[in-house]
Parts: structure tokens; C-alpha cells; sequence
């Protein structure tokens, strides 16, 4: 009898990124370029040691590595540089707190989320994104994030709040947000805290947009639970029916804020981007939206199975958040001595993982640098390997939102493409304004866009 054939595991290899300054690291090439550094290490191995200043980190560079990390909670849990800048803006929220205490709080917000809850939500989606293609005029130019960040916060506010589309504390939270998320990542990246002390103009917005969304959110929160009447369908709502105190409540708003709007608007902004430069390709996003989205007088007719018929638009949203992976970069910590890769890690040390490093792997994507919605048919898909496409994480700690964010995306991308033609502004456009910034998420640079309308 022949034996059965027995597959080996795969041997990583370790490595060390070249170029680290004296002191710094390899600080000034994260900071400097990001994108083409990340796009550089897997050839210096599965798992790279990188120099954070004097401080070793590593980077996780293979699929099977990143899936390792993120599902061994016994050896590696939030943390790491970035969420040490972080926890004071988002608190004790589902995004920042250890294992433990997260696994509580993702059983109690999960209900929001389930397929169920999106009945409440789609009539939501579908009105902010109409009312923002409704407002642009024939031949504008307009600056894309302007108008995405607004849709964005305007949607998840009103899904958190129960808050029609006038109300004041949307309205105010909608227009402090850029400030608030462009300040975070300035908080991020700066590696002196004196700089985040100064009293720079961007600086100053951002104490202004604190100030504002912990206003409008504890506003919110109180009197939510001071009328305690039980006839509102929010997430509010549900935070009380679970147990939450009042700060528990005002951290997961804030850490939902934080988490979706800059992710989506970004991700929303730079799919019109590729829209924009693929006239056959928007033509017949627009086409499907139209058999499947027909201008409705009431709005709360939409439903998943409708959201569903969008497919081709599913696949420009999927190769957008390949190309551009909204949350691109982050960190975990060690918190017990664990081999990786060979490599002995002790407790402390900084694990660094970036989808967009994975995603623009050739040997996992065939010319990584082409945007094509066709890697999203149902046969290409197939011939990934397993978890080399990860937007939204992996593991117990995967974005809970993460269909929510692509409902909303898809269906507003759905919406305009089915309005408007957008075309780049014509004129010399200087090759650095269409380089990505990667800042807390990947923005587009200003990106301007001239409108024409489409007729039946």
C-alpha cells in the first residue's frame, strides 16, 4: 500500500531590510516613501528586521505569516507604536484594547452588524449617496474627498444615531471630521510628542475636532439615555440594551468614527479615481447600476439581495481596496517569547503588517500595478492563495464593519457612476499630484475631477 503523500510545511526565510540611517533606522524610508519601502522587503525574506530608531521591529511579509500573527492571541496581541499613538484619542474602543477585553466587546456590538441589521442601514446609504450625486452641477470640478468624507460620516452618524439627514450633530461631525482623522495620523507619525504640543494651525484644528466629536458624541450618548423610551433602532441604542456605561459607549463611537470614515471616503475617492481614467469600464459600472438601482421615490425599497446585483461594481470596490487597502499598515506586540520564521521574538517587540505590501506581491498578483476588476471573477478569485487578500484583517479581530464599509462603497460608487461622467481636468497634470499619501489611510492626492452629466 502506498503511503499517503504528505505535504511539508513551508520554510520561511528571515531576513534584514538594507539601508537603516544611524540612529533613525529605517524610520526616514517609512516616513519618506512608504509604499515603494514595503513594495521592497519581500525580497529580503518572509519575515524582514526593520530598525525603528534603536528599537527592532519586524516586518510580516508572507500570507501565511500575516494570518499567523493575527490568529495566535496567546503570543501576540494589540500593540506596537502606532496603537500606543492611538489609545488616547480612541480609549478602551473595540480597535485599541487587549484580547480579552476585546473578545467581550465584539460579542456585544456584533448583533449591529449581522446581515439582519442592514435593512435599517441600506435606506441610509442609498439617500446620502443620492443627495450628494443630486448636488453637483454639469461641468464642475470638483476635489473627490471633499465630497466623499462628508457622504461617509454623514452615513455612519446616521446609522449611529437614528438622526435624520438635517440633524445639527451630524452636521457638525461631518464637517470637523477631516481635521479630526488628518490629526490622528499627524499624532502617528510624529516621533516627538513636543510637536504634537505645538501650536501649529494644523494642530489647532485638530484640538477643535476633539473637542467637537467628544461634544457631539457625549451629547448624543446622554440624551439617548436619559429618554431610556426603547423606540429607536441604533447602535446607541444597542450599547445601552448591552450594559455599556457611558464611557464605554463614547469609545466605540469614537473608535467607529475613527475607523470608518477615513477608511471608506479614501477607498470610495480613489475608486472614482480609477473610474475616471477607464471610460469603458465606468460606462459599464453605470450600466449595471441602472438595471439594478432605478431612481426610487422611496428609498427603504433597496435591499441586500438588489446590493447584491452590483457586480461588477463588487469588483472595481475589491481591486480598489487591493490597489489602495484603506488600513495599509499596523502593528501588533509580542507578549510572550515565540519563534517566527526561525527567528526567536521577545515579549515587546513590534510586529508589523501591511495588506498593501502583501497585495502588491507579483507572485501573489500577476502585474501588481494594473488595475484590473477582472482578478474578481469567480475563477481568478479561486486561484489566490488563501489569505493573500486581506483589506480588512483576519481573525477574531477582522474589521466588524467590514461589510457594512463595502455596502456603503459599492452602493455610493454605484450611485454616481450611474449620474455622472468623471473625467481628470483637462490641462498638464504634474506626475506628483497623482501620488498617493499615505498617511493613516492611502489618500489620493487633490484630486480634481470634472463632471458631465448622463442622459438616458
Amino acid at each position: 500500500m502506498t503511503a499517503p503523500a504528505v505535504t511539508a510545511a513551508p520554510v520561511h526565510r528571515a531576513g534584514r531590510a538594507p539601508g537603516a540611517v544611524p540612529l533613525l533606522g529605517h524610520v526616514p524610508a517609512l516616513f519618506r516613501d512608504p509604499l515603494p519601502f514595503l513594495r521592497s522587503l519581500p525580497a529580503h525574506g518572509d519575515l524582514v528586521e526593520l530598525l525603528l530608531g534603536p528599537q527592532r521591529a519586524v516586518m510580516v511579509c508572507t500570507p501565511e505569516l500575516f494570518q499567523h500573527v493575527l490568529t495566535d492571541s496567546r503570543h501576540f496581541d494589540k500593540g506596537g507604536p502606532l496603537f500606543d499613538k492611538l489609545r488616547p484619542f480612541l480609549g478602551d474602543g473595540l480597535g485599541s484594547t487587549p484580547h480579552d477585553v476585546h473578545r467581550r466587546q465584539r460579542r456585544q456590538l456584533q448583533p449591529a452588524f449581522r446581515a439582519e441589521a442592514f435593512g435599517r442601514y441600506l435606506g441610509v446609504m442609498l439617500e446620502e449617496a443620492l443627495a450628494t450625486a443630486g448636488g453637483w452641477s454639469d461641468g464642475a470640478v470638483i476635489d473627490v474627498e471633499r465630497h466623499t468624507y462628508p457622504l461617509i460620516a454623514r452615513i455612519i452618524t446616521r446609522t449611529m444615531f437614528s438622526a435624520d439627514g438635517s440633524s445639527a450633530a451630524v452636521a457638525r461631525i461631518a464637517a470637523v471630521y477631516p481635521d479630526f482623522h488628518a490629526g490622528i495620523g499627524r499624532q502617528m507619525r510624529y516621533p516627538f510628542a513636543l510637536l504634537d504640543r505645538l501650536p501649529t494651525p494644523g494642530n489647532r484644528r485638530f484640538r477643535h475636532a476633539c473637542r467637537t466629536v467628544s461634544r457631539e458624541v457625549d451629547g448624543a450618548v446622554a440624551a439617548r439615555r436619559s429618554a431610556g423610551d426603547g423606540t429607536q433602532d441604533d447602535l446607541l441604542a444597542l450599547m445601552i440594551g448591552e450594559g455599556l456605561t457611558d464611557r464605554e459607549m463614547r469609545d466605540q463611537v469614537v473608535t467607529m468614527l475613527t475607523g470608518g470614515i477615513g477608511t471608506s471616503a479614501s477607498a470610495l475617492g480613489w475608486a472614482l479615481h480609477f473610474l475616471s481614467r477607464d471610460e469603458e469600464l465606468a460606462d459599464a459600472v453605470a450600466r449595471e447600476a441602472r438595471a439594478v438601482l432605478p431612481v426610487r421615490a422611496d428609498t427603504r425599497a433597496l435591499t441586500p439581495a438588489d446590493v447584491a446585483r452590483l457586480d461588477l461594481a463588487h469588483r472595481v470596490v475589491a481591486e480598489t481596496l487591493r490597489f489602495y487597502p484603506s488600513a495599509w499598515f499596523y502593528s501588533r506586540t509580542v507578549t510572550a517569547p515565540v519563534e517566527l520564521a526561525g527567528e526567536h521574538l521577545a515579549p515587546g517587540t513590534p510586529v508589523l503588517l501591511s495588506p498593501y505590501l502583501l497585495h502588491h506581491r507579483p507572485d501573489l498578483y500577476p502585474d501588481p500595478e494594473r488595475f484590473d476588476p477582472g482578478r474578481w471573477s469567480p475563477e481568478r478569485r479561486a486561484e489566490l492563495p488563501r489569505q493573500a487578500y486581506v483589506p480588512f484583517g483576519y481573525g477574531a479581530r477582522k474589521c466588524i464593519g467590514d461589510v457594512y464599509a463595502l455596502t456603503e462603497i459599492t452602493l455610493a460608487l454605484a450611485v454616481i457612476a450611474s449620474r455622472w461622467h468623471l473625467r481628470p481636468r483637462p490641462g498638464p497634470v504634474l506626475p506628483h499630484l497623482l501620488e498617493p499619501r499615505p498617511w493613516t489611510v492611502i489618500h489620493p492626492a487633490p484630486l480634481r475631477l470634472r463632471l458631465s452629466a448622463r442622459h438616458s
